[in-house]
C-alpha cells in the first residue's frame, strides 16, 4: 500500500520517503538475519574478518556473538587472540617507533658532535693561523727594530766623530805607528826629491835644441 502512493504521487519527497522505507525494510531484514546466526557463524565472520586485517570489526562482530551466546568459548578466545595480537602489534610499532626515535636522536647526537668537532677543528686552524701571523709580525718587528737600532748606532758614531777635535800630530804618527824622528826623515827625503825633479827641469828647459832635428 505504500508503495502504490509512492508510485502514484510521485516527486523528489516521495522518493524520499521511499529510500526511507526501503533502509527501514532492509535493517529488519539485518536484524532478522542476525539472530538467525549462530555461535559458529559469527566466530566464522569475525575470523575472517580478521584474517583481512579488519581486527575492529571482527571485535564488533565477537561481541554481537557474545551478546547472544555469552561466554561461548571460541568467541571468548578468538577475542583474547585478537586483543592480544593487537597490543603485541601496538608494542611492536612502539618499538619500532622508539628505535626509530633513538636512530634519529643518534643522528642528531652523531651530527651535532661532527659539527661541534668541525668547529674546534676550524677554531684550532684559525688560533694556529693567528699564531703564526704574531710570530711572522713578532719578527719583521724585531728585525726592523734591530735595523733601527743599528742605523742609530752608526749615526751617534757618526755624529761623536764629527764633534771630536782635529786629531794632533802624535795622534796622527800614533796611528800610523810612526815615531816624529821617522816622520821627519821621510819628508825631508820628499823634499829632497823634489828639489831635484825641479832641478832637473830647469836644466832641461835652458838647454838649446840642436838645429838639425825638428823642434818637437
Amino acid at each position: 500500500m505504500v508503495f502504490r502512493h509512492i508510485s502514484a504521487n510521485g516527486g523528489k519527497t516521495k522518493r524520499l520517503k521511499m529510500k526511507t522505507v526501503l533502509l527501514t525494510i532492509a535493517l529488519m531484514f539485518g536484524v532478522e538475519l542476525a539472530s538467525g546466526q549462530s555461535a559458529e557463524d559469527f566466530f566464522n565472520t569475525a575470523a575472517n574478518q580478521y584474517v583481512f586485517s579488519k581486527e575492529k570489526l571482527a571485535l564488533t562482530t565477537i561481541d554481537q556473538g557474545l551478546s547472544m551466546y555469552p561466554g561461548n568459548k571460541p568467541l571468548v578466545q578468538l577475542k583474547e587472540k585478537i586483543l592480544k595480537d593487537k597490543k603485541k602489534k601496538n608494542q611492536n610499532q612502539n618499538q619500532n617507533q622508539n628505535k626509530q626515535q633513538n636512530k634519529d636522536q643518534q643522528k642528531q647526537n652523531k651530527d651535532k658532535q661532527e659539527k661541534k668537532d668541525q668547529q674546534q677543528k676550524d677554531q684550532q686552524q684559525k688560533q694556529e693561523q693567528q699564531k703564526k701571523a704574531d710570530e711572522q709580525k713578532d719578527k719583521q718587528d724585531q728585525k726592523q727594530n734591530q735595523q733601527a737600532a743599528q742605523d742609530q748606532e752608526k749615526k751617534d758614531q757618526q755624529d761623536k766623530k764629527n764633534q771630536m777635535p782635529p786629531k794632533s800630530r802624535e795622534e796622527k804618527l800614533k796611528e800610523l805607528n810612526m815615531s816624529e824622528e821617522k816622520a821627519r826623515m821621510i819628508l825631508e827625503a820628499m823634499r829632497n826629491n823634489e828639489i831635484q825633479y825641479l832641478q832637473q827641469m830647469k836644466r832641461k828647459a835652458t838647454k838649446k835644441p840642436d838645429s838639425g832635428k825638428p823642434d818637437w
